[in-house]
C-alpha cells in the first residue's frame, strides 16, 4: 500500500503541478509527434523513481514510462474526436491509478494480498451499508424526485423558459451526497448551513408569479431531496 500510494503522489506531482499548460497544449496540437509529450513522461518516470528509490527495481521505471505513455496518447487521440472531455479525464486518472496499482502488485508480488483484501472489503458490513445508502441517494432517489415532482415541471418550463441541461439533476446528487455524508458524520449542524447557502440564491425572473412559482418549485424539489437523503443516513447509521 506504501509503494501505490507514492507512486500515486508522483503522478499527482508530475501530472498537474510540474505539467505546465503549454505542454498540454503542445501535445494536444502535435500527438505522438510533440516533445513535450516525451518530455512529460520522463518527469512522471523521474518523480517515480525518486519518491520510491528504497524499493528500487528496474520494472517501475519502465512500466510507469510506457504505461504513462500509452494512457496519455489515449487522451490525445480521443480529445481529438471531440470526446467528452470531462468523462474522458476522469477515465483517463482511472486508467492512471489502475496501471499504478498493477505496478505496484507486480513488483511486490502480492496480488494474493490485494484479492484477500478486497475480498475483505467487499465482506464489511459497513462497507456494503454505506455504498448502498450513497447508491441509492444518488439513482433511485432521482427517480423518486422526478416522478413526485413531474407536475410541475412543465408548467415550470413554460412559465420560465429552458435551463441549463441537466443543472438541477446534478445540484440534486450532489447537496443529496452532501447530506447524507454529514448525516453518517453526525454533523447536522452542517446540513443547516447547506440550507441556508441554498437559500441565499438569487434566480432573475420576469415576473413576480413566475418567482412565486420557482421558489415554490425549488423549496419542494429540496425539501424532498433532503428528506430522502436525511432517512437514508438514519436508516445506514441503525445498521451501522
Amino acid at each position: 500500500m506504501i509503494l501505490v500510494l507514492r507512486l500515486l503522489l508522483a503522478h499527482l506531482i508530475a501530472d498537474f503541478l510540474l505539467q505546465p499548460n503549454s505542454w498540454v497544449k503542445d501535445k494536444n496540437e502535435k500527438g505522438i509527434r510533440s516533445f513535450k509529450l516525451l518530455l512529460h513522461i520522463l518527469v512522471v518516470t523521474g518523480v517515480s523513481t525518486i519518491l520510491t528509490i528504497d524499493f528500487f527495481v528496474w520494472q517501475i521505471p519502465v512500466f510507469i514510462f510506457v504505461l504513462h505513455y500509452l494512457i496519455d496518447l489515449l487522451k490525445i487521440y480521443f480529445r481529438s474526436l471531440k470526446a467528452n472531455n470531462l468523462l474522458w479525464f476522469i477515465a483517463d486518472q482511472f486508467l492512471h491509478i489502475i496501471s499504478i496499482i498493477g505496478v505496484a502488485m507486480l513488483v511486490g508480488g502480492g496480488a494474493n494480498q490485494w484479492i484477500e483484501g478486497l475480498g475483505e472489503l467487499l465482506s464489511s458490513k459497513e462497507v456494503l451499508v454505506v455504498a448502498s445508502a450513497y447508491c441509492f441517494i444518488i439513482w433511485p432517489s432521482m427517480i423518486i424526485i422526478n416522478l413526485a415532482t413531474q407536475g410541475w415541471q412543465n408548467q415550470i418550463s413554460d412559465e420560465m423558459g429552458p435551463s441549463l441541461q441537466n443543472a438541477g439533476k446534478w445540484i440534486g446528487i450532489l447537496e443529496r451526497i452532501l447530506v447524507l455524508t454529514f448525516v453518517l458524520a453526525a454533523q447536522f449542524q452542517a446540513i443547516g448551513f447547506l440550507i441556508a447557502a441554498k437559500s441565499i440564491l438569487r434566480i432573475s425572473v420576469k415576473t413576480e408569479n413566475s418567482a412565486r412559482i420557482l421558489s415554490e418549485y425549488v423549496l419542494i424539489g429540496t425539501f424532498i431531496s433532503f428528506t430522502i437523503a436525511i432517512l437514508v443516513g438514519l436508516v445506514a447509521n441503525l445498521f451501522l
